[in-house]
């Protein structure tokens, strides 16, 4: 179907009837005499009459046609036929993957090297008339002129961050879709197979990627510190190697700048290697494997934190919380001292469970104002496993001689179905039976550790944390959970001493960070945030947390482990995914965009049928002008 540009110009069509409107008032028909003496002219002039209106009608579609390719050319039309010499007036959003995969050297020349210059042969097609985006690995589309687009491209690196192609596809397609003029999406990648995800996509799509085969690599898949503070004693680090199935590849790891550790770890597995003590303080922990064509998957980094272990008290009479203190203690975990005390309010550093008689409840919310911290108790919640449980125990008491207050239950109690804790540093998904609300008592809501359906669950203020629930199966599956040595361990030697974070992402993930976050470093740079806030990486390498002057926690951005796979997904695959999807070389992205809808611009055909309608009329009305 043909499409136009400018129609409102088709109105112009009407000036085709204007040789018609002089053709008709120049025609009269002069009175006829007839003379005897020229009667033998009468059939010679009735020839010729014939003649001449026949020269009229042809003179008169010649010019008729003239006007009629004159205004179509004029109102821009294009038409779905191949071969028609340029292009209509389009948008196109042309995507540039230059994402870290492009870094990958093939033949003594890296990947997006090849890719830029199909991406320029793109822009050299475009024209004045054509509306232009350019998507990078960043995701953000932006508009311009081909010069500046080109100028962007000619300025784009290999990227950290993991471009994910399906998803990049759909925001051109959001793009295009305020668009009036036929619309295109040119995708120029290497087709990395990790990268390709699914997509709705109803515009025409142009897909140019390498026709040789991925090189093979391995990279570091991951860097884990196991359990922290390390003590001075050292520590160990588990490292991960992916990529292609190969030989052993040797794997070094250090702690700062001193001298590595070496290992050999096979492509698909792990090694552990164990790295001696060190002073106290944050460190960044290295692991590296021998260069190979994709360089950036070749380090990786994490952070440790070594500080001497927690010296905590507890209660022998708290049958969990004492197991697990004595477990903690026999593997060197924490020592006995006062630095923490776990289960009641104290001078120190404290460890606060809600008291089991709610009657002690006011006394120590009133000792926790005296203290200044942030929070307090407030009512009890239970869900109704938990509240069954608490019924029963209190009909027990009630008919043994119990008190009013037991018989009658704590004031502002609640009901709710069950909950479960919510994900998050040093904690999994559990079971909460009972809890008591945490209120914060000023205005502001900070130091917030673990939550319960999004409700503050544990909360530190100053020195003092404070549990919802007591740390009994009664309250919370989590003493009777797999996790819950690792988290005994977080809690006395993170939480309580204001280290709540060690995060891990992506350069361009979203990560949230602790409440108690105000600031993030890394290097000369400093961002100001609000904690709980979003934070968004953009570059590989550590970021350290801080509260006010204290550094609370790190982000380690690495490279997403995906973009270490090269091979390249099969054009099949690619054209079942993406419906109406046209795969073609690098070489012939050029050649082959802005015909995804197979539209021609019409105006220069038209254009010259006008011109040769023109010199038609001329020659024929200037020959038979000179005709007797």
């Amino acid at each position: 179907m043909i499409a136009f540009l400018h129609p409102w110009v088709l109105a112009g069509l009407a000036a085709a009837g204007i040789p018609i409107l002089l053709h008709l008032v120049q025609r009269r028909e002069p009175p006829t005499v007839v003379f005897p003496a020229v009667r033998y002219l009468v059939a010679a002039t009735q020839a010729h009459q014939r003649r001449l209106k026949l020269q009229n009608w042809l003179l008169l579609l010649l010019r008729t046609l003239l006007i009629v390719a004159l205004v179509l050319a004029a109102a821009g039309p294009s038409a779905p036929a191949r071969g028609v010499p340029g292009h209509a007036p389009s948008a196109l959003v042309l995507v540039l993957d230059n994402s870290a995969s492009s870094a990958a050297v093939v033949n003594g020349t890296a990947r997006l090297t090849r890719l830029e210059a199909a991406a320029r042969q793109v822009l050299a097609r475009a024209t004045a008339d054509d509306a232009l985006w350019l998507i990078l690995a960043d995701g953000v589309p932006r508009r311009g002129d081909p010069m500046t687009l080109g100028q962007l491209i000619d300025s784009a690196a290999p990227s950290p961050r993991r471009l994910d192609l399906g998803l990049a596809l759909g925001t051109a397609e959001q793009v295009l879709g305020a668009e009036s003029r036929p619309g295109e999406v040119a995708l120029v990648s290497d087709l990395q197979a990790s990268a390709v995800s699914p997509a709705d996509i109803t515009t025409p799509l142009l897909i140019a990627r390498p026709a040789d085969a991925a090189p093979r690599n391995v990279g570091i898949g991951s860097l884990a510190a196991g359990t922290q503070p390390w003590s001075s004693d050292g520590g160990r680090a588990v490292v991960s190697v992916v990529g292609d199935s190969g030989p052993a590849v040797p794997v070094s790891v250090r702690l700062g700048e001193r001298p590595g550790r070496q290992a050999l770890a096979s492509v698909g597995g792990s090694v552990t290697v164990t790295i001696p003590g060190a002073p106290s303080g944050w460190w960044i922990l290295t692991a590296e494997t021998d260069a190979d064509e994709l360089r950036l998957d070749d380090r990786r980094v994490g952070v440790v934190r070594i500080a001497p272990v927690a010296r905590v008290r507890w209660d022998p009479a708290e049958r969990y919380v004492a197991a697990a203190a004595e477990v903690l203690e026999r593997n060197r975990r924490i020592a006995r001292g006062d630095e923490v005390t776990i289960g009641r309010l104290a001078a120190g550093t404290s460890v606060v469970e809600p008291p089991a008689d709610p009657a002690e409840l006011g006394a120590l919310n009133r000792a926790l104002g005296r203290r200044g911290a942030g929070w307090r108790f407030g009512a009890l919640v239970a869900g109704a496993e938990g509240r069954r449980e608490a019924g029963g125990r209190k009909r027990e008491r009630a008919g043994a001689g119990g008190s009013a207050r037991e018989r009658a239950g704590p004031a502002g109690g609640g009901t709710v179905g069950l909950e479960t804790t919510d994900s998050g540093a040093g904690l999994d998904r559990l079971r909460v039976l009972k809890r008591y609300t945490l209120e914060p008592s000023g205005s502001g809501r900070t130091g917030v550790i673990a939550t319960v359906g999004g409700a503050p669950w544990i909360v530190r203020s100053d020195n003092v944390v404070l549990l919802g629930s007591r740390l009994d199966p009664a309250w919370t599956e989590l003493p009777v959970a797999a996790g819950f040595m690792p988290f005994m361990d977080f809690l006395l030697n993170r939480a309580a001493r204001g280290e709540v974070a060690l995060v891990e992402a992506a350069p361009g993930d979203q990560s949230r960070l602790p409440d108690r976050v105000t600031e993030v470093r890394r290097g000369t740079e400093r961002w100001t945030v609000e904690g709980g806030a979003a934070f968004h990486p953009t570059e590989l390498g550590v970021y350290y947390l801080l509260a006010g002057h204290d550094t609370v926690g790190a982000l380690t951005a690495n490279l997403d482990p995906r973009e270490v796979l090269l091979a390249r997904a099969p054009d099949d695959q690619v054209r079942k995914l993406w419906r109406g999807a046209r795969v073609v070389d690098l070489d012939d992205a050029g050649h082959d965009v802005f015909s995804a809808g197979a539209r021609g611009d019409l105006r220069a055909p038209l254009l010259w049928a006008g011109l040769l309608l023109g010199l038609t009329e001329v020659g024929l009305a200037s020959g038979w002008r000179r005709q007797p």
